[in-house]
């Protein structure tokens, strides 16, 4: 379908575990990847072979924390409150390092990445059948061509977060996809 008839933009909204660093390091200290959360944050560390680097037995240091990985351990947590991006050295591991960010109270600090789409908002209601078997009424729908947006998947039109709650995808007779309906 001609993307002219979706005149709407909007952004698909996905989030995940913020990181600050997720490879294999080529030295020591390790150059993070990430920023900083805003606020004081922790840093959860995950080893995990990959390839030939597969030694996980070592210390990895954030800041001046050391956190020691023994045979069978593959994660651990900081406990020092950080402000900013730390310094981050290694001893001993030949891994891949994965580092996220956890707030104070150890839970996982969430980014939002926003992907530009285009879509066709009607904020008129209509009826469909739930996944349950039961009719509901949306708030609004929308019609986007993407494959990839499902039930939950969030669009944030109009700096309004919309949370998908049924979707019905439209076919040509060969089964191809031409476009979607997101009731909200």
């Amino acid at each position: 379908m001609d993307l002219l008839n979706f005149p709407h933009s909007a952004y698909l909204v996905t989030s995940a575990t913020k990181e600050l660093y997720d490879a294999v390091p080529a030295s020591s200290p390790i150059t993070l990847t990430g920023t900083a959360p805003t606020g004081q944050f922790k840093c959860r560390c995950k080893v995990s072979a990959s390839g030939t680097h597969n030694d996980m037995v070592g210390h990895l240091y954030i800041n001046a924390e050391d956190l020691n990985f023994t045979s069978g351990v593959t994660t651990k947590q900081s406990t020092t409150l950080l402000t900013s991006i730390p310094l981050v050295t290694y001893s001993g591991l030949d891994c891949s390092v994965l580092i996220e960010c956890l707030d104070s109270g150890g839970a996982p600090i969430m980014a939002e990445t926003l992907t530009a789409i285009k879509i066709r908002f009607e904020p008129t209601s209509k009826m469909y059948m739930s996944t349950a078997g039961a009719w509901t009424q949306s708030q609004a729908y929308a019609m986007v061509v993407n494959s990839t947006i499902g039930i939950n998947s969030k669009i944030r039109y109009s700096s309004i977060d919309y949370t998908v709650k049924q979707v019905e995808a439209l076919n040509w007779l060969d089964g191809t996809e031409i476009y979607r309906i997101l009731y909200f």
